[in-house]
């Protein structure tokens, strides 16, 4: 990684974390807390679309219901469900700053490749996850499962288990292992 790459994931880190808790909260407090099924962080091909997101257990029972084969995916992936931070009314995000950072961040690189600029900033995300991971944060939604997943974007699976790994309890971890299809040996 290049310095400047470096310093800037090193400032903007700092408040990365504090960002993602009050856009997790904000959209996952639009439900009472035992009908939080799920809350996640996605991210846009590009990583600087970062947006939070929360499945409600009505959702989720609704879709298993509907098509009980993908029931696996209907829990796992953040496309399939009902609430995120853009569309919450009334809710500012949290997520602005740091997506206009990223998005001035990702113009200031002069390297055409952004395959460096896109893993720091999912490695920052899942850093800080993680983090929130070991200071309890995500213990008011005690049925949730926890999601980081970067949408659209050539990303290999296991990159994204090794990211969401510290998210969710062995058993959660090795059911989204399924779910991206990875080898659970590995």
């Amino acid at each position: 990684m290049d310095l400047e790459l470096r310093a800037w994931a090193r400032d903007w880190s700092d408040r990365l974390r504090a960002a993602l808790e009050q856009a997790i909260a904000a959209v996952a407090e639009q439900l009472p807390a035992d009908d939080v099924a799920g809350v996640g962080i996605a991210t846009d091909a590009d990583a600087t679309s970062i947006v939070a997101f929360a499945h409600s257990r009505r959702h989720l029972d609704e879709m298993i219901a509907e098509d009980p084969e993908f029931a696996i995916d209907a829990k796992w992936h953040l496309g399939e469900w009902d609430l995120d931070i853009r569309g919450a009314e009334g809710i500012d995000d949290p997520l602005e700053p740091i997506r206009a950072e990223a998005e001035r961040a990702m113009r200031r690189r002069t390297d055409p490749d952004l395959r460096e600029f896109r893993r720091t900033v999912w490695d920052s995300i899942a850093q800080a996850l993680t983090a929130s991971v070991a200071a309890g944060f995500f213990e008011r939604w005690p049925n949730a499962v926890r999601v980081f997943l970067p949408l659209d974007a050539d990303v290999p699976e296991l990159d994204i288990a090794r990211w969401n790994a510290a998210l969710n309890d062995q058993a959660g971890t090795a059911e989204f292992r399924e779910f991206l299809q990875v080898d659970i040996r590995r």
